[in-house]
């Protein structure tokens, strides 16, 4: 960990940022401008726990010596944003905790190429998924996402990005990298909220619309409670996914369960062209465990219809599920085995 000045005693108390992205010029750039010249500036990473330990025991030094907390954090290129967030946040509030009950992880800062979005969400890319997931995680886990290298990109492309992220990330602030200063982060930030603020975890809320297009980004959200034959689902997520079949699946993410796998959950994601699925950790008799489909989808000019068709054909008919469930398991599945690794399709 390098630390920079301390903070002045005239300095504006905010607690702690957090600043990632995928460049280390730009999150050391953009730390810098964030910080100015009066907060603890510090560079940690790539070890998420021993990151969060580092900004941790600075925040309590300068706690228990009566300095105002005033640090940013940036991380280096590569290191996961949510688990970094999560984890500093509990850290800090177990022992910081503030009387008005305010998260002391004030905000979290997200630098993001436009070019690299623009590729991997609207160019069918479909060879780069962990580079995906890493700017999805940026996005969909800050409370200030920084666009940079918006001049390379369209203007008419640049918009949608925008869309995109405001649905992908509803509760985020979304800026270019030119316009970003000291003062542009808000007094109090929202990361306590960070858990649960991504698109498609509200989308899944009981409380929001199944589907939704606000005239450039469809949402829709696709639920059934029987599991899914893997063989066909492998055929139907060929075309689903193919652009201008059933119009562009920009991003999914949601649950699933396969017949073939009914004793675990799964996690179902997708950037553009490319998905993942993995086991979660929830067997699927655990009382907090989804069941069946749920999965939200944000995609351009999306002919919801036949997205809900496709996906109808490929659950288990009810001849299928009056079988037995033991003879499941015999069913073609064409997808990688789960064993604790990631696999994509």
């Amino acid at each position: 960990m390098t630390t920079g000045p301390a903070s002045s005693p005239t300095s504006r108390h905010r607690g702690i940022v957090l600043v990632g992205g995928q460049d280390a010029a730009e999150i050391e750039r953009t730390a810098q401008v964030i910080a100015g010249d009066a907060s603890h500036l510090v560079t940690v990473g790539p070890d998420v726990q021993e990151g969060a330990d580092d900004v941790h025991r600075l925040a309590l030094d300068l706690a228990r010596s009566g300095d105002r907390v005033d640090v940013v954090a940036a991380l280096v290129p590569g290191t996961p944003l949510r688990a970094s967030a999560l984890l500093l946040g509990a850290l800090v509030d177990s022992d910081l905790g503030r009387p008005s009950g305010e998260c002391l992880l004030q905000h979290v800062v997200a630098g993001v190429s436009a070019v690299d979005l623009a590729d991997l969400a609207l160019r069918g890319v479909d060879d780069r998924f962990f580079a995906a997931e890493h700017v999805i995680d940026l996005v969909e886990h800050a409370t200030v996402v920084m666009l940079t290298d918006t001049a390379a990109v369209p203007p008419q492309d640049l918009q949608i990005l925008e869309r995109l992220l405001a649905r992908l990330a509803p509760e985020t602030a979304v800026l270019r990298a030119e316009d970003l200063a000291r003062d542009s982060l808000s007094a109090r930030g929202g990361a306590a909220q960070l858990g649960g603020a991504a698109g498609w975890m509200q989308a899944l809320s009981e409380h929001t619309p199944d589907h939704h297009d606000d005239g450039t980004i469809t949402t829709f959200v696709y639920r059934d409670e029987r599991p899914f034959h893997p063989e066909r689902l492998a055929a139907v997520v060929e075309r689903t996914f193919a652009p201008g079949a059933v119009g562009t699946v920009l991003r999914s993410r949601g649950f699933t369960q396969f017949a073939t796998r009914s004793d675990r959950a799964g996690s179902w994601s997708s950037v553009g062209q490319m998905l993942s699925l993995d086991p979660t950790s929830l067997p699927s008799w655990h009382p907090d465990s989804p069941h069946g489909q749920q999965i939200a989808f944000f995609g351009l000019d999306l002919d919801v219809a036949a997205v809900r068709r496709d996906l109808d054909t490929c659950l288990l008919t009810n001849d299928e599920l009056l079988s037995d469930p033991a003879s499941w398991r015999d069913l073609v599945d064409p997808f990688p085995v789960w064993d604790g690794h990631r696999h994509t399709h």
